[in-house]
């Protein structure tokens, strides 16, 4: 991809968050125009009450059609000691995975934002985490995308299945397509 892949994952990071006015008004001006120069039109914006409805509704925290949460996606455990039943159990938060990449964020000298206490895995935190990682040319780029970012593909899909519309299916279909960008280019062909 041609465009700057720190600016893409920001652009993601930011306009997969809970819609407030600032984010809203940055999406009727810079924001389409952002997207635009990627290739994606997002279409007639809604009025920000109904924007937030529908966020709220495939993403928001209580029972959303798609879940932004890594962990909900992933085995809960792989520690031997936990119950069996529990540790493969999916659709819990705070699994392996969110306990790795908070020490991630940790050993980064970052701090989990208080709205993501339980979910240090969220989807925006991932893609804030990655930009800084290729903004450093951090040799991690390829790990992180592997063992955390892999479930932006289950993501799309739920997406998909859920039927999501309007500018949430744009950014997700954008999101899925630009993963498989990231995949290529640091995984090879074979990825």
């Amino acid at each position: 991809m041609e465009h700057n892949r720190v600016e893409i994952y920001r652009l993601l990071a930011y306009t997969l968050s809970e819609p407030d006015l600032e984010l809203y008004r940055w999406l009727k001006s810079d924001g389409a125009k952002a997207f635009g120069e990627l290739g994606v039109n997002l279409g007639e914006l809604p009025g920000l009450p109904e924007l937030s409805r529908q966020y709220q509704e495939y993403f928001g925290l209580y029972a959303p059609k798609v879940s932004l949460i890594e962990s909900v996606y992933r085995k809960w455990s792989s520690d031997p000691e936990v119950d069996p039943v529990m540790a493969n159990s999916r659709g819990f938060l705070m699994s392996d995975h969110a306990l790795h990449v908070a020490a991630l964020y940790e050993k980064a000298g970052l701090s989990i934002p208080e709205e993501f206490s339980g979910m240090p895995d969220h989807l925006v935190l991932e893609l804030e985490f990655m930009a800084m990682l290729v903004e450093n040319n951090h040799p991690g780029q390829r790990d992180f995308l592997v063992d955390h970012l892999s479930f932006i593909e289950q993501v799309v899909e739920k997406s998909r299945e859920e039927n999501i519309m309007g500018i949430y299916r744009e950014i997700v279909e954008f999101l899925g397509k630009f993963y498989q960008e990231e995949k290529n280019l640091l995984l090879g062909k074979q990825g």
